[in-house]
């Protein structure tokens, strides 16, 4: 008996944890998509991960020669600037919207096929709680 009453605490817990984060990953995706014009369709990966105080968060994404992309950057924290930048795999800084300032988007085509590291930090001026950040990425049809 006991445990299967440590076994439904625990499913009730784990639900209450991804219904919360499936709630964060559509207030993201709403935040996002209003800097993702129509004529880009999604790439149908999901680049979405809590984020803590001193921690930056990667993701890969290749990006086909001749293609128009959108890379948005996102979070769900008040009063927060999202940093994010582009490296080739070797490390080379493509793009960051730090010498922009902060926008949360950037448009860019190349010229060949690149493997590609983004790089997002959360920059706050308040109390730093922990949160989420997204990443989404179009490209024109």
């Amino acid at each position: 008996m006991r445990k299967h009453l440590l076994y439904i605490v625990f499913l009730i817990t784990s639900l209450g944890f991804t219904t919360k984060t499936f709630a964060q990953a559509e207030q993201l995706s709403y935040i996002c998509g209003l800097y993702m014009p129509p004529e880009y369709i999604l790439d149908g990966q999901e680049y979405f991960t809590r984020i803590k105080e001193d921690q930056s968060v990667e993701f890969h994404s290749t990006f086909f020669s001749e293609t128009t992309y959108r890379i948005v950057a996102c979070s769900n924290l008040p009063n927060a600037t999202v940093m994010f930048s582009v490296y080739d795999t070797e490390k080379n800084l493509l793009f960051t919207n730090k010498n922009h300032k902060y926008t949360p988007y950037w448009n860019f085509k190349f010229k060949s096929t690149v493997d590609c590291i983004i790089k997002v930090d959360v920059i706050s001026s308040k109390q730093y709680v922990p949160g989420f950040v997204m990443v989404q990425i179009g490209f024109k049809n």
